[in-house]
């Protein structure tokens, strides 16, 4: 019998088709930047492909969570994986004509940072949250996050063993299928999933200007919410371009090969589901914002002792326990943007929020990559810990450490979280 979130039919479906897809989304995160490294030996052209791939949210992220609210979200999901399917086997199919060049690979994953944009916000913040019950929010993102870290521990061995056997960019027909089990669940899953949706004035630019306005706004005026926004903007600055310089290190400065490279990080996603699990019970008997901010300050920690490692072993050591205790911050900072944002803004409220963290995702590979060509691989871990420790003194005296998941959400407060 299955306790839990998971009791739920439609929501152990997505949850699974989830972990599939991880699998193959896996392949790809290993085999991309493994390529450019192979074409260019330069951190910096790899760190290039991070960049251009996370800023479509800064572009788009706010109109189209105004294009969310409205949408028909079960349509818009499903387009948005074909699209993803096409594009992810553009790559082989072009080294296949004899046209692939790293230009190429820019622009595709530009389009393919397009188009997570709309998909990662709709499933986050409006499908996750229509699947289980309210108080399961936590427990519901854990079940989630669980079975897709579950899944990305065999895709980099997986992915190892493709590249080795077919070739680096052949591997990348295996990541495509990545988008399959989702594009299934969508096609056959009733539209239980649109509350929330309005219709709202016909779109004009004044009228998308004015609903932007409204998520960024309802974000500002959210004491929760903005500081939670500057916590994980200062801490993702160093965090989110951590794989990148560990890619680096382990093909560029210790010269292992892909499946080695592979099971590596496989091991160290391996540990990532204890803490995917372990999450609820670690939150219990606390205000949820303590253990936000006690999650940064473990992530920040393990990565400014990971600079003093000189084994490459005890490096993905390092970026395993880093990922661990990131990846509990991650399931509870969804919470408050689940329960503080109403449904009818749930889109443009989270595209928002997304927008300005993604400034800080974006240039982080690009920051990093940069200290790593003037001081060195070590060095850039300890920066990126700084960073995260920087984030939680910031934000240790502000309403966010006492934030209490028991409080009623926005929708059953009056002001709507605006305080």
């Amino acid at each position: 019998m299955r306790l839990g979130p998971l009791r739920h039919p439609w929501f152990a479906a997505f949850t699974g088709s989830i972990g599939l897809g991880g699998i193959g989304d896996e392949v790809a995160r290993l085999a991309l930047p493994i390529l450019i490294l192979d074409l260019t030996h330069s951190i910096a052209a790899a760190a290039t492909l991070r960049v251009v791939q996370a800023v479509p949210y800064i572009l788009f992220g706010g109109i189209a969570g105004v294009l969310i609210d409205r949408a028909d979200k079960r349509k818009l999901l499903i387009g948005c994986d074909l699209l993803s399917v096409a594009l992810t086997l553009a790559i082989p199919l072009s080294v296949a004509a004899g046209v692939f060049s790293l230009s190429l690979l820019y622009v595709i994953g530009f389009l393919l940072g397009t188009v997570e944009v709309a998909w990662g916000v709709t499933t986050d913040f409006s499908v996750v949250p229509a699947l289980v019950e309210p108080d399961e929010l936590t427990s519901g993102n854990a079940a989630y996050f669980g079975v897709d870290r579950a899944a990305r521990v065999v895709g980099p061995t997986i992915g190892g063993l493709a590249m080795a056997a077919f070739g680096t960019a052949n591997a990348m027909y295996i990541a495509s299928l990545a988008f399959v089990p989702t594009l299934v669940v969508f096609f056959l899953m009733p539209p239980i999933y649109e509350t929330g949706r309005e219709a709202g004035a016909p779109l004009t630019a004044r009228v998308i200007a004015n609903e932007l306005a409204e998520g960024f706004s309802f974000v500002w005026r959210s004491q929760i919410l903005r500081w939670l926004l500057v916590l994980m903007f200062i801490a993702n600055l160093g965090g989110q371009g951590i794989q990148t310089v560990l890619l680096y290190v382990l093909r560029e400065e210790n010269h292992l090969d892909e499946l080695t490279i592979g099971l590596a990080l496989s091991a160290a996603g391996a540990v990532t589901i204890i803490s995917s699990f372990a999450a609820p019970r670690l939150a219990q008997g606390r205000p949820l914002g303590q253990t936000l901010l006690g999650s940064v300050a473990a992530a920040g920690a393990v990565l400014a002792l990971t600079a003093l490692a000189r084994d490459w072993r005890l490096v993905v050591a390092g970026f395993a326990a880093r990922e661990t205790t990131w990846t509990s911050f991650i399931i509870y900072a969804f919470v408050p943007r689940q329960r503080e944002v109403p449904a009818r803004i749930r889109g443009r409220a989270n595209g928002a929020f997304r927008t300005i963290v993604l400034i800080s995702n974006s240039a982080s590979p690009a920051f990093l990559s940069t200290v790593v060509l003037v001081a060195g691989s070590s060095l850039a871990f300890a920066v990126a810990g700084l960073l995260a420790l920087v984030a939680v003194v910031v934000t240790y005296f502000t309403p966010l450490r006492r934030y209490n998941l028991n409080e009623p959400p926005a929708d059953e407060r009056p002001g709507l979280a605006a305080k």
